[in-house]
């Protein structure tokens, strides 16, 4: 297993989020050996309970790899993990930065200078349009523009 695929799969378990993911890191040192981790030695991390260290020790069971995978063929998608040198510095030094991000399309290192466009699923007709503009001017400054592709504003952008 690599390590990409190793922080797939605790990205795929359920209420393990990235702050819980920080604090397993720190304890094992990498997300290859906190997979291979005992259940006893798990407890000992703080904000991890009996389910939680449970749901690590039983990964296998609990994550379908290969229909992950798959999706990610199918959507031409990448992986990069924050031991990435694409992986956005900025985003590496928030609270609860995420440990893996999924990349559709090309990430440049370029792209570093970005600038986030989100907003409301229901968005208005004008909301949508300064979206797009805002966007659009964004981007013509030569900047980077991210979204996180749901309906409404972030399509828009």
């Amino acid at each position: 297993m690599t390590r990409t695929e190793a922080y797939l799969a605790l990205n795929l378990l359920p209420n393990i989020g990235p702050v819980r993911v920080r604090r397993l890191l720190k304890t094992f040192g990498s997300p290859e050996a906190v997979l291979a981790a005992k259940s006893a030695q798990l407890l000992r991390v703080d904000g991890i309970s009996d389910e939680l260290a449970l749901a690590v020790t039983e990964w296998e069971q609990r994550v379908d790899m290969t229909k992950e995978q798959g999706r990610i063929a199918d959507l031409g998608v990448t992986l990069l993990t924050q031991d990435d040198e694409l992986f956005p510095p900025l985003l590496r030094e928030i609270h609860d930065a995420p440990f893996l991000l999924y990349v559709w399309g090309t990430l440049l290192k370029r792209d570093h200078n970005a600038v986030g466009v989100v907003g409301s699923r229901g968005a208005t007709a004008y909301g949508m349009g300064m979206a797009k503009k805002f966007s659009f001017q964004i981007s013509y400054a030569g900047y980077t523009v991210i979204s996180g592709l749901a309906r409404g504003i972030d399509t828009a952008a």
